[in-house]
């Protein structure tokens, strides 16, 4: 778990180019965002900072830095459908969208990502919109997954990457218990299908529901999916 202070938040969020977004969840809940003015100014950026250190890594784009539509459709299906709080595992939280969501509506949550700015923007964002008590954020890296095994694992547009199934499926594999529910949201990347498609051959129950979203003045269409681990 990672607890930072208000001067520690403040400094991290100095490094970026920020705005408030407010984001309509459903017609009676709106929650206040920061986030990245321009997600591709930040990757050119961060090009800049690694070629001036005579390093030849190559940057992945920041994909945390901004707000998805597969998170808002992910926030709105639970709102919608209303299941009684619980525990609630994010994975890859970005800016905490989700996690936020669903401490606003009382469940307990720990956001986790590999980044460290983005828990730090998710601690803040959580803050920001008065659910600190109820939301905490931890470091967790899919290969090596590290925690207690809980009953409903959730994440937003995290298979958008084959490379990243297995350590996805490890993860799941660790800290989903017998039983237990991972509830996903994916806009139709067919990059994301193989990863389903292991899902249940791995025996997982599967049900799938859409949601419909406006984000940036598109139309989006996202799947939510809900799997539940065998016993």
């Amino acid at each position: 778990m990672k607890r930072y202070s208000s001067k520690h938040i403040r400094r991290t969020i100095k490094k970026y180019d920020t705005k408030i977004v407010d984001v309509d969840i459903v017609s009676d809940m709106r929650l206040s965002m920061l986030e990245t003015t321009d997600p591709y100014a930040l990757l050119d950026r961060l090009i800049e900072q690694e070629q001036a250190d005579g390093r030849d890594k190559v940057t992945r784009f920041p994909y945390w830095a901004e707000i998805w539509p597969a998170a808002l459709a992910l926030s709105r299906w639970f709102v919608t459908t209303s299941p009684p709080p619980e525990k609630a595992l994010e994975l890859g939280c970005g800016l905490g969208l989700v996690g936020v969501t669903l401490a606003r509506l009382g469940w307990m949550v720990e956001a986790t990502d590999f980044v460290e700015d983005a828990l730090v923007f998710t601690a803040h964002n959580a803050e920001r919109n008065g659910v600190g008590g109820r939301h905490i954020v931890s470091y967790l890296d899919w290969s090596h997954p590290v925690g207690t095994p809980g009953q409903v694992l959730v994440g937003s547009d995290v298979a958008y990457e084959k490379s990243l199934h297995p350590y996805l499926m490890r993860t799941v594999r660790a800290l989903l218990v017998p039983g237990g529910r991972l509830i996903l949201s994916d806009p139709g990347r067919p990059a994301a299908r193989p990863f389903l498609e292991a899902m249940s051959r791995a025996g997982y129950d599967h049900r799938t529901d859409e949601v419909a979203v406006t984000w940036n003045s598109l139309e989006h269409r996202v799947d939510i999916h809900t799997f539940i681990r065998p016993a």
